[in-house]
């Protein structure tokens, strides 16, 4: 496979932190305000996650990708980091 620049795995690591973090603040935020309305606060959330990181899947595959090895390990890159943010906010959260 073919390796991805630097600055995309960066600027992709910041935007799962920048996920992240959200998730975080929004989630105490909901807490501590409307308790009842955690479920709603984590479906929309999710659904927005999930509608960036495909938007940003796409644009990088259909603009910026050479090849069909590079939009395979960016697609695989996206999916681990995503998982592992999952991972890591549901962990501190639960």
């Amino acid at each position: 496979m073919e390796q991805l620049s630097l600055l995309t795995i960066v600027l992709c690591a910041l935007l799962f932190i920048v996920l992240g973090m959200i998730w975080i603040v929004g989630y105490n935020v909901v807490k501590r305000h409307s308790p009842e309305n955690l479920p709603k606060f984590y479906l929309l959330l999710a659904v927005i996650r999930i509608v960036i990181v495909l938007t940003v899947a796409g644009i990088y595959i259909v603009y910026v990708s050479d090849s069909m090895n590079e939009s395979k390990a960016f697609a695989i890159m996206l999916a681990v980091m995503y998982t592992a943010m999952m991972a890591l906010t549901l962990k501190l959260k639960h």
